[in-house]
């Protein structure tokens, strides 16, 4: 408990998500998400959740942009659920959710163990410990080992989230985009794709991903779209 309660002493939200990212690994998970959203009519959409992850930042957008938050069904457990979730092949029953699957095993997140949060003034969360490993049974009894450390951590991550989540404990910060940044995410806005964004700039799409790593690094997201609105926020974009 003592190692968790260390959540509570950071004073800006990176150092505090970049420790639950550290702690995380430290129990054999190498990937985690955190979405909680502030009720449960909040769209199931990351625009809308206190999002922190350090999935692949690929997967994060195909996840954002083909909405599959819809048919995750990690997500609808947390919605209906307060029990944890460990992860195996046959709960991605229908095409799509097999399909989603497929493509996040080909970005390490194979196995996991995702536990509901559930606010006392409403609010609805997601968390998940994912490994690169085979889902199989050794991975089974161990995250069965873990669960009580997993559900602590989960409740200490909640519980020192709300000092974040509150838009007055957020000072405002300045973000500022080179030329060429803003033509990459004003391309975004319109729907562009990172192909298209370098026929139009004369760069290739390699190029353009190196600028949308330093704009999310800038506005300290970890998708594309979350940067979209929060530029969109700031008035850098206009919406699409």
């Amino acid at each position: 408990m003592e190692r968790f309660m260390g959540l509570a002493s950071y004073s800006t939200v990176e150092c505090w998500r970049d420790r639950i990212f550290e702690m995380a690994k430290e129990l054999g998970y190498s990937n985690t998400l955190l979405a909680i959203f502030p009720d449960r009519t909040a769209p199931i959409e990351a625009e809308f959740a206190f999002l922190h992850s350090n999935y692949s930042a690929h997967w994060r957008d195909k996840y954002d942009d083909e909405k599959m938050g819809h048919v995750d069904p990690t997500v609808s457990h947390c919605a209906t659920k307060s029990t944890p979730l460990i992860w195996t092949p046959d709960i991605f029953l229908a095409r799509k959710q097999k399909e989603m699957y497929e493509e996040a095993c080909g970005h390490g997140l194979r196995s996991g163990v995702t536990l509901p949060i559930h606010g006392s003034n409403g609010e609805l969360g997601v968390l998940c410990f994912v490994a690169d490993m085979k889902p199989d049974k050794n991975f089974t009894s161990e995250a069965i080992r873990n669960m009580p450390t997993l559900s602590l951590f989960r409740d200490f991550i909640f519980e020192t989230s709300l000092q974040f989540m509150s838009p007055s404990s957020q000072p405002e910060t300045i973000v500022v985009l080179t030329p060429r940044e803003l033509e990459c995410i004003k391309w975004c806005a319109a729907g562009k794709s990172s192909w298209d964004i370098g026929e139009l700039l004369n760069c290739s799409a390699a190029t353009v991903n190196f600028h949308f790593s330093n704009i999310r690094h800038k506005f300290g997201t970890s998708t594309r779209r979350e940067a979209l609105v929060k530029a969109i926020r700031k008035g850098l974009v206009s919406p699409g």
